[in-house]
């Protein structure tokens, strides 16, 4: 636990409790023997508290002059410091699970341990650099899939996940975290109604992004010999034509294939 408080930058910023990153780190290490207690009970009996469920959007103005639209602004959910100290705990079973397993595929480099961007952009350029020094043109599919972390169907990431091999206190776990979670929104002094979401992965949390690359693994399924790219929600396919003496039918081949490949990926 104390490895963890560590990782936490000072932040100042707090949930509904008011509880800050700054906060945790200036306390003294009897309270985090406390804590680390509570967490390996909680891990025992596969419960979440519902009162980490709870999520502050307040909202940013995306325009420098003036007052936004709704459109105009950016919400930004702060979830209970203590929530995210043990949403870690959890992601690092998850990460040693899937990982070990080999549940994310290779070519994700995203929310992964020492993958970086600039390693997909540089496999991207050396492999069109490859196909351009062999006179092959290569058609290039890029997918960015719009509010995909808010549209994720809970029952269908559980069933995922059982279906991968994840463990059952893991999987009840990861179930009670996403069960009953509710937020509301505070503008200035003006706080709304808390309300349920029932739908999506919850905006803030260190959990949600590799929960997402994991429901997303089978994408390079649907892709067959096709050179693959993921960075979180972006999608890169490289695809190349048989070698042939006119460039016409390769082109046609980049057109046809290209379509078929569009079709898999948005089915």
């Amino acid at each position: 636990m104390g490895s963890i408080i560590k990782t936490l930058k000072p932040k100042k910023s707090a949930g509904f409790d008011s509880v800050s990153n700054f906060i945790i780190k200036k306390l003294p290490p009897s309270y985090i023997e406390c804590l680390t207690n509570y967490f390996n009970t909680w891990l025992n009996e596969c419960r979440y508290p519902d009162d980490w469920k709870i999520a502050k959007i307040i909202t940013l103005n995306k325009l420098k002059p003036g007052i936004p639209k709704c459109e105009q602004t950016r919400p930004i959910s702060l979830l209970a410091t203590h929530s995210k100290l043990f949403e870690k705990v959890l992601l690092r079973r998850i990460r040693h699970l899937a990982e070990t397993n080999r549940l994310v595929p290779s070519e994700q480099s995203g929310f992964r341990p020492k993958c970086l961007l600039p390693i997909r952009v540089l496999s991207i350029y050396q492999e069109v650099k490859n196909n351009m020094a062999a006179n092959i043109p290569t058609l290039a599919l890029y997918v960015d899939y719009q509010k995909a972390y808010h549209r994720v169907w809970h029952a269908a990431l559980l069933c995922k996940l059982e279906k991968m091999g994840m463990l059952l206190n893991l999987l009840k776990m990861t179930s009670s975290w996403l069960k009953d979670r509710i937020a509301y929104v505070e503008y200035g002094e003006i706080t709304s109604k808390i309300f349920n979401t029932n739908i999506g992965l919850p905006q803030g949390s260190s959990l949600s992004p590799y929960l997402f690359i994991v429901l997303h693994s089978h994408l390079t399924n649907y892709l067959g010999a096709h050179s693959c790219h993921l960075f979180a929600d972006d999608l890169c396919v490289l695809i190349k034509p048989p070698i042939m003496k006119n460039l016409g039918p390769m082109i046609d081949y980049l057109e046809k294939e290209g379509t078929r490949v569009c079709n898999q990926v948005f089915m």
